[in-house]
């Protein structure tokens, strides 16, 4: 930055080409002013003129016209130091400008690299962390997963034992159902045989049959009687009743063959 603030003067040097223009333009100057004298001049000399009066009149001319030329020249240089000097101005502050955002720039740099490195730091620690995390989580997740897969083997098993036991009884509650439907018509067929047989026999019974049944249930209530009186101590009449429900059995076996087998 030291070599940036010094002064840009020494190193401005013309070209050829700015010299051979200048000279150019020197030479255009002093052909028109040799004209312009020329024309001043009157259209005859004298004849007694002296060549000495035309070099002094064109060496004043000249002289002006490069005094002129040396006052442009040197306005020109001015203008061009004074540019220079602004431009140099302008250069240092910007190095200056330029320094300073170097300075900063390091120093963001260096904080940047230092917030970096522990950023660095604390991701190296955090993903170690986590590691760590994972491995034990992931441990005790296969031992829990173990188990679970061992539970899980058990309860299929039973629920497949289960299954098999279900099904195996609702077949024999099938069977069971469909022999007991088959008992329960079998006996209900039975049942209706033996109403219809019973309702025929009750039909063909007759009046003399149902005084037999009549009888024999007049019978069944002397013997209780009988039995009553007994148990009470009533023996006089005991052998009276016993005669009638003699007589009465006589009857009933001589209506029983008068009946005769059906």
């Amino acid at each position: 930055m030291d070599k940036d603030k010094e002064p840009l003067l020494s190193d401005m040097k013309p070209s050829q080409e700015d010299i051979a223009l200048r000279q150019k333009q020197l030479q255009a100057r002093k052909a028109a002013a040799a004209r312009a004298a020329a024309g001043s001049s009157p259209a005859k000399q004298p004849a007694g003129a002296k060549p000495s009066q035309t070099l002094a009149i064109s060496a004043l001319v000249l002289g002006v016209l490069l005094a002129g030329l040396a006052g442009w020249l040197f306005t020109q240089v001015q203008a061009q130091q004074q540019q220079l000097l602004n431009a140099e101005k302008l250069l240092r502050s910007q190095a200056q400008n330029i320094e300073v955002l170097n300075e900063r720039l390091s120093v963001t740099g260096e904080n940047a690299n230092l917030s970096v490195d522990a950023l660095k730091t604390i991701v190296k620690e955090h993903d170690s962390e986590i590691r760590k995390l994972w491995d034990l989580a992931n441990k005790r997740n296969r031992a829990d997963i173990g188990m679970n897969s061992k539970a899980i083997a058990g309860v299929k098993t039973e629920l497949s034992k289960t299954d098999k036991e279900l099904r195996a009884g609702l077949e024999q509650q099938k069977k069971q159902l469909a022999s007991s439907d088959s008992a329960a018509q079998s006996r209900e067929a039975e049942l209706k045989k033996r109403l219809q047989k019973a309702e025929a026999q009750l039909v063909s019974l007759s009046g003399t049959e149902l005084r037999l049944v009549q009888q024999g249930e007049t019978i069944q209530a002397l013997e209780n009687e009988i039995a009553r009186m007994k148990k009470a101590g009533i023996g006089a009449d005991a052998a009276d009743i016993r005669l009638q429900l003699e007589d009465v059995n006589i009857r009933l076996d001589r209506m029983q063959n008068a009946i005769g087998p059906r």
